[in-house]
């Protein structure tokens, strides 16, 4: 059991590393400005509950070191939602025509966003640590705890 709680526990905990990792890699992208194109909250198909899944749609265009490029990210990972108020909300500010600033990748110009990925995942990788804190305990009361038992 012990070593089980251990195997999980540091398994989020290196999803999580992985998830902050791809997000500080961000940090190095350019700030540049763009022009929006498209935007329009757009009906994608269903959730696995059968409920309509709503995705933001988003284009612009944006020049990077002389070159002209359009991007189609509002994210790294779209932002989609069987609630499409929730999508619609991440809209604003991005309407067509609006001038915006994207980040672009310097060694992939092809590709920016308009939202940098968040580091919060760091956070909370504490919580499956307390997984890994007791499957230790565990283990150590196995071997710990009877030789206690004995000497008395």
């Amino acid at each position: 059991m012990g070593l089980s709680l251990i195997a999980v526990g540091c398994g989020i905990i290196w999803y999580l590393w992985a998830v902050y990792q791809k997000a500080s890699l961000m940090d190095a992208w350019v700030e540049t400005p763009c022009t929006i194109e498209k935007s329009e909250v757009k009906a994608d198909g269903l959730t696995q509950h059968y409920a309509t899944k709503y995705k933001l749609v988003v284009e612009y265009t944006y020049t990077y070191q002389g070159q002209k490029y359009r991007g189609d990210k509002f994210k790294r990972l779209q932002p989609e939602s069987p609630d499409k108020k929730k999508v619609a909300r991440k809209q604003k500010g991005f309407a067509v025509g609006d001038s915006a600033v994207c980040y672009v990748n310097p060694d992939q110009p092809d590709i920016a966003v308009l939202k940098k990925d968040t580091k919060a995942s760091i956070y909370t990788a504490w919580f499956p640590g307390l997984f890994v804190l007791g499957g230790v305990g565990m283990i150590v009361a196995i071997f710990w705890v009877p030789s206690r038992r004995r000497a008395s």
